[in-house]
């Protein structure tokens, strides 16, 4: 074929492509490629046929898509642009994809997930990619039903940060200064301020991660991932009562039981290492029946924890000793920020409503109070234990984090 005609010929299977022939246009098209007959005009369209390839390709087609983005990088395109962004996007969902295989193929007789063919690093992908090539709209938050999506940046760290902090390697610092671009560009991120505790603990600085999982608290306080996280980087043996705290905040907070497990082995180590004996048995207790419910092997620190215990230790339920530490943990969080005294001054009443998915979220009354500057600022009084029922000029203070109030309380 003449390459008047090969150019033709990809001109027409971009438009294929597009309408969801990829594939059968990306097999008729590449052997141009492979050969080197591929004229450099049609580089960009046939860019475009394995950008519509991949996203039609199946989840299971790890290798495929593997060759796919190898095959793409070796075209010239123009860069940055658009198809160059959108490509990236394609190579999140391998990444993901390609953990998945491995996450459920560690078990299997053979199954070596750093040398098997399947494996995807989004880290190496995206050194020849050239981060350089992010471009302002990979910057950009979009909405979809109302409700606002990470940006493409937001993803590449959140894939990149998984890849680093499974593989225990250090971020580069040109990784890291997208990091910190990330911070300022999207302030009381949560999830952002827990990959960035995961790249400071992967650079030996603890205090940092522990400043930023603090903030990541700060930001979504419900998420009891967080509060575990947190507790783990509490090793110092003085502060054994702050770690027990943390992780019986982490408990408190909204997730499926079997989920916690983990939290419960933890605190069953903390409290076995503090000599509360018949408490840490208590624990140990519970994730004996939960891992036993669930089929689950026992881990090794459960077996670990039980030799710490004397012989003969009763099993005592540790509520009490949970009850006397819990202000530690909000102590700890909150200590630094500012208390702002405040005057409730409009009440909204509670009202039904529902979440994205069309279900009943509970009945929430929002207040408004308002600070000496004139200031407002919108809570839901229940969530911090004040009545919601009280009269405007109620007097009260709070701690704000991100324009958000994150305690309150009454004046007594």
């Amino acid at each position: 074929m003449e390459s008047n005609q090969i150019i033709q010929f990809v001109s027409d299977g971009f438009d294929r492509a597009k309408a969801g022939n990829a594939l059968e246009v990306y097999a008729s098209v590449v052997q141009f490629h492979d050969d080197r007959a591929l004229p450099l005009t049609s580089h960009y369209p046939f860019g475009w046929i394995i950008y519509y390839a991949l996203h039609q390709s199946p989840a299971h087609a790890i290798r495929e898509r593997k060759q796919m983005l190898a095959r793409y990088l070796q075209l010239s395109v123009a860069k940055p642009h658009k198809l160059h962004s959108m490509i990236l996007t394609e190579a999140f969902r391998l990444y993901k994809d390609a953990s998945d295989v491995a996450f459920t193929g560690r078990n299997k007789a053979g199954f070596d997930p750093v040398t098997d063919s399947t494996r995807f690093s989004i880290v190496k992908f995206a050194g020849l990619w050239n981060l350089s090539n992010l471009r302002p709209g990979d910057w950009t938050r979009k909405e979809h039903d109302g409700k606002e999506l990470p940006s493409t940046v937001e993803k590449l760290i959140t894939h990149y940060v998984d890849e680093l902090y499974t593989a225990r390697i250090p971020a580069s610092e040109d990784f890291m200064e997208i990091v910190r671009r990330a911070l300022a560009e999207y302030p009381g991120s949560a999830n952002l301020y827990a990959q960035c505790a995961q790249l400071h603990e992967l650079a030996g600085d603890k205090g940092s991660a522990i400043e930023m999982l603090r903030n990541a608290i700060l930001a979504s306080s419900a998420k009891f991932y967080l509060w575990s996280r947190l507790a783990a980087l509490i090793t110092d043996s003085s502060s054994l009562r702050l770690k027990v705290s943390l992780l019986h905040r982490a408990l408190s907070c909204p997730g499926q039981d079997d989920f916690k497990g983990k939290i419960h082995l933890s605190l069953a180590v903390a409290l076995a290492d503090g000599g509360a004996f018949p408490q840490a048995r208590w624990e140990l207790g519970y994730v004996k029946e939960l891992y036993v419910k669930n089929d689950w092997n026992l881990p090794r620190l459960y077996r670990e924890t039980e030799k710490k215990i004397p012989s003969g230790t009763g099993s005592e339920d540790p509520s009490s000793v949970y009850r006397k530490l819990e202000h530690l943990a909000d102590d700890f969080i909150y200590e630094s920020l500012p208390w702002i005294p405040v005057r409730k001054t409009y009440h909204k009443p509670a009202s039904e409503t529902t979440d994205r998915y069309g279900n009943r979220k509970p009945v929430q009354t929002a207040w408004r109070v308002t600070d000496v500057s004139g200031n407002n600022y919108w809570f839901n009084p229940s969530r911090h234990g004040i009545p919601d029922n009280l009269p405007s000029d109620t007097p009260l203070t709070i701690k704000v984090f991100g324009g958000k109030v994150v305690k309150a309380c009454l004046n007594s």
